[in-house]
């Protein structure tokens, strides 16, 4: 008799208590119709502790004696007491399941990141100008190993809004080490645009000639396939990035343009990155990119190019603050041309060197905020008239208003070979979302 009041009085608390817990889920669904993670494992848990009663109280239900006969003038009544509340507490669990059910996360995810910036550049001997741009993010991850990720670039030039696809590809995750991508990706054997060129990330204005720009001796980006990753060496680490592509093409004045949206002929470009991190901040790289472009008579040439990258970034308790250091060098060598148009060795080079500290363990909180930057870039391209050799110093300081938002201001001191030489003054806010 008593186990049998105990089951009486579990299922009576049961049944009291979960209509009140029901209307309260219900209430949350109704009054937004995403559900957070959090919420759908703690519906989750409800719901398995419900099947844990509901056990609990057929097992009590079996090891008590059978329930007494009643008989009343009119009718004998033979069912237990407590087996319509039982039937009760499964059709909770099976409303409570199907809550659940419903509401489980999406196997996919979405996300929109990007950047944003507006700028003033006031270049010597030219009008100066105000300009601004919007560069959104979208990242897709299908499953577990199936990504996509693409970049729009919306920026204002002339009198019109510019809108191109800086990159976009679709990505499969082999296994820890090894990634395969297809479509348009940023060209891994540059590293400075492939990893440092967002303008919340890179510490000036403007980017170095020879890595971007209408002369630069590096493609930015490239369309085709990749495969990439990184492995253990040790106590240190590797990472490797091997690519095809539709080739650059060569202009009349022998400059190559990048522009491969369609290949000019079937040698595709061959090209990739090796690096090496033998400690935590500190990276070297080397690049290279073999591919073929056709001479002005319709024969081809052979076009090799060569990169090198150094990386060095440290948190130094004796400057109290980061020192970042950034190199990169990259040189392109064209077999001659067999044509009088063209009546000179066709090789290029250039590179950049830069310096940034930022005192951010400085007792002065106004201090941490700000950041110098100085940079020397060049670049010698073929030997060319209508080319000029040309060498850039910029001077910098950066402004923190947040982790991710940069106030820039810099001028940029401008020696170009045989042309009259254009010093500049930058600035630029730039923000990452």
């Amino acid at each position: 008799m008593k186990k049998l009041f105990l089951v009486i009085i579990s299922c009576l608390s049961l049944v009291f208590l979960m209509p009140v817990n029901i209307i309260h889920a219900q209430n949350q669904h109704d009054s937004d119709q995403f559900v957070s993670k959090q919420e759908h494992e703690k519906l989750k848990q409800e719901m398995e502790e419900l099947k844990a009663q509901m056990k609990m109280l057929l097992k009590n239900q079996s090891q008590s004696p059978p329930a007494p006969v009643i008989t009343t003038p009119t009718t004998t009544v033979s069912q237990p007491v407590a087996s319509q509340e039982l039937k009760s507490l499964k059709r909770e669990v099976r409303s409570l399941q199907a809550q659940t059910d419903s509401q489980k996360p999406g196997s996919t995810g979405f996300l929109i990141t990007g950047y944003g910036f507006a700028g003033f550049t006031d270049p010597e001997g030219s009008d100066s100008s105000f300009n601004a741009g919007f560069n959104p993010i979208f990242l897709w991850r299908l499953n577990d190993n199936l990504f996509f990720e693409g970049e729009l670039e919306v920026e204002l030039e002339d009198t019109s809004t510019k809108v191109a696809l800086e990159y976009g590809q679709v990505s499969y995750l082999v296994n820890d080490y090894v990634t395969v991508g297809a479509g348009k990706f940023l060209n891994p054997s540059n590293y400075f645009m492939e990893r440092l060129h967002p303008l919340w990330i890179n510490k000036l204005p403007d980017k170095p000639m020879s890595m971007s720009g209408n002369n630069r001796i590096q493609a930015s980006t490239q369309l085709g396939v990749q495969v990439r990753g990184g492995f253990p060496m040790g106590q240190t680490r590797g990472e490797y990035a091997f690519y095809a592509s539709n080739g650059p093409d060569m202009a009349n004045d022998g400059s190559q343009r990048f522009k491969n949206f369609t290949d000019t002929n079937n040698n595709k470009a061959v090209g990739g990155r090796v690096g090496w991190l033998p400690f935590p901040g500190f990276g070297l790289g080397y690049g290279f990119e073999v591919s073929t472009v056709n001479d002005l008579d319709g024969s081809s040439l052979d076009a090799v190019t060569h990169a090198a990258d150094i990386n060095y970034l440290r948190t130094s308790q004796y400057l109290l603050g980061n020192i970042d250091l950034r190199g990169q060098f990259a040189h392109r060598e064209v077999d001659r041309s067999s044509s009088p148009l063209l009546p000179f060795n066709n090789t290029s080079s250039g590179g950049y060197a830069q310096f940034a500290y930022r005192p951010i363990l400085s007792s002065i909180h106004i201090i941490r905020r700000f950041e110098p930057v100085f940079r020397y870039d060049w670049i010698d391209l073929q030997n060319n008239v209508a080319f000029n050799d040309r060498q850039r110093w910029t001077t910098g300081l950066n402004y923190y208003l947040a982790d991710r938002t940069i106030l820039k201001f810099a001028y940029r001191f401008d020696d170009t070979e045989n042309a009259r030489n254009s010093d500049a003054l930058l600035f630029q806010i730039a923000t990452g979302f």
